[in-house]
């Protein structure tokens, strides 16, 4: 019947299951199948039809691959099947898109929960807000532009539901701190009960990075807010597996719609790397009257699994307030002027990076790889002095033999444990894939043939990555920890891992499976950053080198990014966008107008 393509057996096996169990064993179906199973394990949550019609899959020089139907004829085909929305069939097709039913379902719940917060929330006492308001971000007073970080906190309050977006350096946990602080005070009038906040990123390494930024930020309030206001603001945060309960070798977890979770406000960090089962499963766990605030970056990298639920909420150019919006927060004390006719109230951006400026060298590429000027962006990465280096592919492999004696050798060699940790955040290599002569494996292997010749398990100032969780030492996937002796217990080698009272010690024995990790893959770095950073690019071209993937290595560094590679192999991933389709901003946007 079907020549079967190169492709995951699994694929296979589920065109063949479905065929059957549809009883329709012609060839458009099961090629239909199998390429909404490659589309999912691609990340998107649907095949998009209009994108495959008429095009050619799967051909190589001994076979001619697949061509679909136009669009009219394949819709056509498809809806002489039971697999609308209202039918019981494992397959669904809704407008212009054919899901597995199972992602179909998430999709269309995580839309009914969002847009059931989407409702404004009034203000009990806005002069309250308004007193709160310019205490906690005095800069809104100076009147020359619009502060969006105060737009930001101000549009929240009217919102169970607010995303706060921006790029590395916007200021995002300062901004969601004082917010914090500001629900506190504001929820507080006419209510017994003080308020319950919980924080939460996708994996621990950024639970970890945003428990750090929110106590550096709550430090600077001390003199702005009460002691008991402060209080409130959590130091801590969480990972959403752990904040939501895992059961052991289940999919689902404690907390639910029958059993949600016992707070008032979330704030989740990292938002672009939560897929769309995880996201709807949070929302499921949310209490009827509670406000969540999604917190990232729409300009990195995707989730690893299926979705974009981030960039399908986070539009761009932001469509503007809504004209009843403009008035609350002018009443407030800040003016925004509206974008268009459209709104999206829920959702905030801010602009002004103080990490790095537009016009400085890291600032000006990220943007320009994010534009898709590749020619441009290239031009700045050659001639750009500022915060910026070029390397040749020839010139590859001195460099890493220079930097291993610049900023890895030392480590070891740091007089304590802390100045380890300093000079270990000081660099890091930053490789697109883990496979490949340039890959993260091999770069790893080359550097401990020159640090640990001897092959120890462990030795002295050993950076070190868990590479899976371990929920009872609380360890997890992505943590970073150093090999280091026990300066109080006969120098005993340790991993150490950083915790909100310092360090938690662990006898190398206990770990889980961990790694050494001079050089990491890039989707490993979300929600972390270095001082500088290398990027080494693979030789060829490869479909995993994007933009999104680009921005997202580039920003990593604060003060200086290294690119080595071949110039063509740079321009080809800046040309390539990550696409992910979803029927999420449809749902949302559409049910609206």
């Amino acid at each position: 019947m079907t020549t079967a393509p190169d492709t995951a057996a699994i694929d296979r096996f589920l065109a063949d299951h479905l065929c059957d169990w549809l009883d329709c064993r012609d060839d458009w179906l099961w090629y239909s199948i199998l390429a909404v199973s490659e589309a999912l394990r691609e990340g998107h949550s649907c095949l998009n039809l209009a994108c495959w019609a008429s095009a050619t899959a799967w051909a190589t020089d001994e076979d001619p691959g697949y061509r679909f139907p136009e669009l009219d004829d394949w819709l056509n085909k498809l809806d002489q099947l039971p697999i609308g929305p209202g039918d019981a069939a494992p397959l669904v097709l809704d407008q212009q898109r054919l899901y597995l039913r199972r992602y179909w379902r998430f999709e269309t719940e995580l839309a009914d929960s969002i847009r059931s917060r989407l409702e404004p929330v009034p203000i009990e006492d806005a002069d309250t807000a308004k007193n709160s308001l310019s205490r906690l971000f005095p800069s809104m007073q100076d009147g020359t532009e619009t502060d969006w970080q105060a737009a930001a906190a101000a549009n929240a309050l009217f919102q169970k539901l607010s995303v706060i977006a921006g790029g590395p350096g916007t200021g995002k946990t300062f901004t969601v701190t004082r917010l914090l602080a500001l629900l506190a005070e504001t929820e507080a009038t006419g209510n017994e009960s003080p308020l319950r906040v919980r924080m939460a990123a996708p994996t621990g390494k950024a639970a970890q990075r945003l428990g750090e930024s929110v106590r550096e930020a709550r430090q600077a309030l001390a003199n702005a807010v009460a002691p008991e206001t402060l209080a409130l603001i959590p130091d801590e945060a969480t990972t959403l597996h752990r904040l939501l309960g895992v059961i052991p070798h289940q999919v689902h977890f404690r907390h639910n719609r029958d059993n949600p979770l016992a707070l008032d406000v979330l704030l989740v960090d990292e938002v672009s790397m939560i897929d769309l089962p995880m996201m709807t499963r949070l929302f499921r766990a949310l209490p009827d009257h509670a406000r969540i605030i999604l917190l990232g970056d729409p300009d990195q990298l995707p989730s690893v699994a299926a979705g974009s639920v981030l960039a399908d909420l986070a539009l761009r150019p932001h469509p503007g307030y809504s004209t009843q919006r403009q008035q609350q927060l002018a009443q407030l004390g800040l003016s925004v002027e509206t974008g268009s006719t459209q709104s999206a109230d829920y959702l905030s951006y801010l602009y002004r990076s103080r990490r790095f400026s537009d016009t400085g060298g890291i600032g000006k590429l990220a943007r320009q790889v994010m534009d898709g000027d590749a020619e441009g962006s290239l031009e700045t990465l050659k001639t750009e002095e500022d915060g910026l280096a070029w390397i040749e592919p020839e010139q590859v492999p001195a460099q890493i033999e220079h930097w291993v004696s610049q900023w890895y050798a030392p480590i070891a060699a740091a007089d304590n444990r802390d100045a380890a940790f300093a000079a270990l955040a000081e660099f890091r290599l930053l490789c697109p894939t883990r496979v490949g002569p340039l890959g993260s494996v091999a770069l790893n292997e080359r550097i401990l043939k020159r640090l640990n010749p001897e092959g120890r398990p462990f030795y002295r100032g050993q950076p070190i990555m868990v590479t899976e969780n371990h929920y009872g030492l609380g360890l997890f996937n992505g943590d970073i920890g150093l090999i280091w002796p026990d300066e109080d217990s006969d120098n005993q080698l340790l991993a150490w891992f950083p915790d909100a009272d310092g360090y938690r010690p662990l006898a190398p024995g206990r770990l889980p499976p961990v790694e050494t990790v001079y050089a990491m893959t890039i989707h490993k770095t979300q929600g972390s950053e270095f001082e500088r950073v290398a990027l080494i690019l693979p030789e060829q071209s490869h479909n995993v080198v994007s933009r999104e993937l680009l921005y997202t290595g580039l920003t990593r560094a604060r003060s200086q990014a290294m690119i080595c590679g071949r110039a063509d192999v740079w321009k080809a991933g800046v040309r390539n966008p990550v696409e992910r389709h979803s029927g999420l901003a449809e749902r949302l946007f559409a049910a609206r107008n």
